[in-house]
């Protein structure tokens, strides 16, 4: 089954500051899980950042997937070997493990993953696959390809990121797989790279993780089409490199603007071809993205922030957290307006 997917794990902090959602009559959206199911959705992608407390920490992940769960959604654990965010561009370790040695992170490391999964397996039935890292192209846990000035050129050289970076991060990915695969031994393990417009980046790192024998099921790219105005093919490109190493693949993020996106992702204004920054063109796109997802046996596709309208005008007018602000300009990828009232493209799930 495809996997209609949705990450929304801005809800429960939304909900918390007082800001709601309506649907296409204005009505005030009760449970916005329960609202999505209707609309097509089946499945959504929950983050976990290392920590006890505060905004995406292992409660506040727990509550979100028993909700989803509530709402007839599966759910599917990003499990972040972080305690903040961490991407294409960074790939922070927790504050607390960064004076200890990196034997003592590997057993921090299955600690800490072997925690989550026994957490998660009182939802066995409802969970899809596990994640490991997000967007783990350069490094991960601190295992990083920056943080001096020769960073960039570094990451054009491959033999150098197999040496330095790709060989700990198998050990790092090995063992958190192992921790997963003693309580889950049943549920698939996913890679999610986040360069997906380098293919000599993207089968390089495959290769090496073959190599080195990390073992998983999914490859996951994240797709947001307007940082270059790219259309669907992609897609057939992500399939072709998975399908050659045995692999699924799934589309881990992806989001389409309605309008210019001002903020921190102002670069994700170029559309793609035949589709304007619009609603009426985000709404297409979306359709047309799921169907081409469909055609190519994809095995799922998750819309980043969907439930996310703040604009930067709201900064300053709310009280959310710095570790995990709102008010950073997503209003023009989500499925609602500034207001909070459903766009079209609510719809367009359930192509």
């Amino acid at each position: 089954m495809f996997l209609n997917g949705l990450d929304m794990n801005y809800v429960p902090l939304m909900k918390e500051v007082g800001l709601g959602w309506r649907d296409e009559a204005g009505q005030e959206i009760d449970d916005l899980f329960s609202f999505f199911r209707c609309k097509g959705a089946s499945c959504l992608r929950i983050r976990i950042w290392v920590g006890d407390s505060g905004p995406s920490r292992l409660p506040y992940a727990m509550n979100l997937a028993e909700e989803a769960c509530k709402a007839d959604l599966k759910i599917q654990p990003t499990i972040f070997l972080s305690d903040s965010w961490a991407d294409l561009y960074k790939q922070p370790e927790p504050k607390s493990w960064g004076s200890i040695s990196f034997q003592e992170k590997l057993n921090l490391i299955e600690s800490y993953v072997t925690k989550v999964t026994q957490e998660f397996a009182a939802l066995k039935d409802m969970c899809e696959y596990y994640q490991i890292g997000n967007e783990i192209d350069y490094g991960i846990c601190g295992v990083f390809a920056g943080g001096n000035k020769y960073r960039k050129r570094k990451r054009k050289d491959i033999e150098w990121l197999k040496e330095k970076i790709w060989s700990k991060e198998a050990i790092i990915l090995k063992r958190a797989i192992r921790s997963v695969r003693m309580f889950e031994d049943e549920k698939p393990i996913a890679l999610h790279l986040g360069k997906w417009w380098d293919s000599l980046l993207v089968k390089s790192f495959l290769s090496a993780m073959e190599e080195f024998n990390v073992e998983y099921e999914i490859i996951c790219f994240s797709f947001y089409p307007t940082t270059f105005g790219a259309n669907l093919e992609p897609l057939r490109q992500f399939r072709n490199v998975a399908k050659e190493r045995g692999k699924e693949v799934v589309i881990a993020e992806y989001a389409y603007p309605s309008s210019l996106v001002k903020g921190q992702f102002w670069f994700m204004n170029k559309p793609s071809p035949k589709y304007p920054l619009t609603l009426e063109g985000q709404s297409s796109w979306i359709k047309d993205f799921l169907n081409q997802c469909l055609k190519l046996n994809i095995r799922g596709a998750f819309y980043w922030s969907p439930e996310l309208y703040l604009t930067k005008d709201h900064a300053g007018k709310l009280s959310e957290p710095k570790e995990m602000p709102l008010s950073f300009g997503w209003e023009p990828m989500s499925f609602f307006n500034k207001k909070g009232y459903a766009k079209p493209c609510v719809n367009s799930l359930n192509s």
